[in-house]
């Protein structure tokens, strides 16, 4: 099992439960740390509860935490697989510091990519819709980040169950339109709470934008696809 000091860069919503995923500090690269038991049977197995992740837990964003974790089994499927890492049953989890966003941008300078496509290392699939995707099974990283405007992202909605309306963003980046759904949890909730013309507004207000962007596993309906959505967006001044 190997030690690990991870900055906590992605917490995403799956329900009630949050994927986690960070900067491997030493290494320079991102891995996704996943409870002990983690298995491809079960999918929430794959992800933390609240006692662990979300503000204020050890899995917050910014927080840099040292975890003794092990590479997933062989038979954990591509891409994930190029970052998924299994925390060791029984491993004391620690926070050594805290950084602030502008802070937590510093530190992963060097995971930034020019493109979306550059992020996937070049194997990401652009439909007309926009809905982009890396094909299930490719040896590529499934978690990277982009650096864009404000003029370049805008949030909406998909109400196509007006029940249940979805937050995603149109993204343009090299000439290119990119409309993805939105997992990050700070965003969602401060959408939930406060209303798309306020987190709009957030866009409006910074300088530049950091979009965390990660893979979603393959659905049942579509399991060769993983599709690209926006792990965290960080409002630079």
């Amino acid at each position: 099992m190997a030690t690990y000091e991870v900055l906590i860069t992605d917490v995403t919503c799956y329900g009630n439960l949050h994927c986690v995923a960070g900067w491997d500090v030493h290494a320079g690269r991102m891995i996704r740390p996943e409870p002990p038991g983690a298995n491809m049977t079960y999918e929430p197995s794959k992800f933390w509860d609240g006692q662990h992740a979300g503000p204020g837990q050890i899995f917050a964003v910014g927080n840099v935490a040292r975890i003794g974790a092990n590479p997933p089994p062989a038979h954990f499927p591509f891409p994930h697989a190029t970052e998924d890492r299994i925390v060791g049953a029984g491993t004391t989890i620690r926070v050594l510091r805290a950084l602030d966003s502008s802070g937590t941008v510093a530190a992963v300078t060097a995971g930034v990519s020019a493109t979306l496509e550059a992020a996937f290392d070049n194997a990401l699939v652009r439909p007309p819709s926009g809905k982009a995707y890396v094909p299930a099974g490719d040896n590529v990283r499934s978690l990277g980040a982009v650096e864009i405007r404000p003029n370049q992202l805008q949030f909406h909605q998909n109400t196509y169950n007006p029940n249940k309306p979805k937050l995603r963003a149109r993204i343009t980046i090299g000439g290119n339109l990119y409309d993805l759904p939105v997992t990050a949890d700070a965003a969602r909730t401060r959408w939930q709470q406060n209303g798309l013309a306020a987190l709009q507004g957030d866009v409006q207000a910074s300088r530049r934008l950091h979009v965390r962007v990660g893979l979603s596993r393959p659905f049942a309906a579509m399991p060769n696809q993983c599709f690209v959505q926006i792990n965290g967006v960080y409002f630079l001044l």
